[in-house]
């Protein structure tokens, strides 16, 4: 939920990338938007994962499994960490930080998580 603003965007996903291939995964596709950027990658078994920050800075985690049997999943058994917006729509971010939201670039960069 938190604000990504346009000038650390780019910071974001060049992280992401890095991590992603340090830790194995391809990377099929990067757009390089001013609007929408992201990146894409597949795992070595198949998963594709992506990261992608749309409107207002709001970042989007994707992943996507390889073909799988369909079973049954049970709900989850703990309380989310935060709001639950299931089943109604997920709001705009709304949570601001002082190095991911920030307009200017005049502080350090974060490291790799």
């Amino acid at each position: 939920m938190t604000e990504i603003s346009e000038q650390r965007r780019g910071a974001l996903l060049g992280l992401i990338d890095r991590f992603w291939r340090k830790s194995g995964y391809e990377i099929t596709a990067v757009n390089n938007s001013e609007e929408f950027p992201a990146v894409y990658a597949k795992s070595v078994d198949g998963f594709g994962i992506s990261l992608s920050i749309g409107g207002k800075g709001q970042a989007f985690f994707e992943v996507a499994t390889p073909c799988v049997e369909g079973s049954a999943v049970a709900e989850p058994t703990t309380k989310p960490n935060g709001p639950d917006y299931r089943g109604g729509p997920i709001p705009r971010p709304n949570v601001r930080s002082d190095f991911w939201s920030a307009e200017s670039s005049g502080q350090p960069s974060p490291s790799a998580p």
